[in-house]
């Protein structure tokens, strides 16, 4: 990091104080020092990655190893959502710092949840799901930090349900992705998917910008599946 890159970020964590105060000072520090002082602003969509970071960082090392493959899927993350080389080399100098923090994590899901929307928070959740979920297992750990996760950001039950349904594979996932049990009726399943699709829809997120929005097509295109899953299923009964 440069000179005018420690002293801005130097100067930032000071402000902010403690592991999350580091990490924003690292975070800002890149910027400045991979472009110029004026991107170096910490703004809301500053705030929203610094914190999202620090949790992926919290997650990826809660079970007490550091694993590859949870690290890389991290990577991807910003890569799929439109990242380009500058801006991955302040996403992993950020991240490798967060990983060494000793990061507070109700306080930062709490500055997540501040800086951004309840759809940018149920998109954070599914990102901690693909980390858990990269080497095969799920640590006890990984299963209390989710929970808590979710807690925090203040994700209702049914909308955790369908994360687990999606990611924990079991019979009725289709039905849970839609909020339903088995044994609903074609009207209910319409009814469930159309306030899904309202509440689910990319341009939710559209303020976050393009890239999040893409993230947010996934989760849509999902729900379109289990409507179309049951639906064929239950016409078929």
């Amino acid at each position: 990091m440069s000179v005018s890159g420690k002293f801005w970020g130097g100067l930032l964590g000071m402000m902010f104080g403690g592991p999350l105060g580091a990490i924003a000072g690292v975070y800002i520090g890149h910027q400045i020092d991979l472009s110029n002082p004026a991107k170096g602003v910490l703004n809301d969509r500053a705030v929203f990655q610094i914190n999202l970071i620090s949790i992926l960082a919290y997650v990826a090392k809660v079970d007490g190893n550091v694993d590859k493959r949870e690290v890389d899927t991290i990577f991807a993350f910003f890569r799929q959502i439109g990242f380009g080389p500058m801006q991955m080399q302040v996403i992993e100098r950020t991240l490798n710092f967060a990983l060494t923090q000793d990061i507070d994590l109700e306080s930062t899901c709490r500055n997540f949840r501040k800086a951004s929307n309840y759809e940018s928070s149920l998109m954070l959740l599914r990102v901690v799901y693909l980390v858990v979920m990269s080497d095969q297992k799920v640590h006890k750990n990984e299963k209390i930090a989710i929970e808590q996760i979710a807690d925090y950001l203040g994700i209702n039950e049914q909308d955790l349900e369908m994360l687990r349904a999606e990611f924990l594979k079991t019979d009725d996932k289709y039905y849970k992705i839609l909020g339903l049990k088995p044994g609903a009726s074609i009207a209910d399943v319409k009814k469930a998917y159309r306030k899904l699709a309202l509440q689910y829809h990319p341009d939710r997120v559209a303020h976050l910008g393009k890239e999040y929005s893409d993230v947010a097509e996934e989760k849509f295109k999902l729900i379109n599946e289990a409507h179309e899953k049951v639906t064929k299923e239950l016409q078929n009964v």
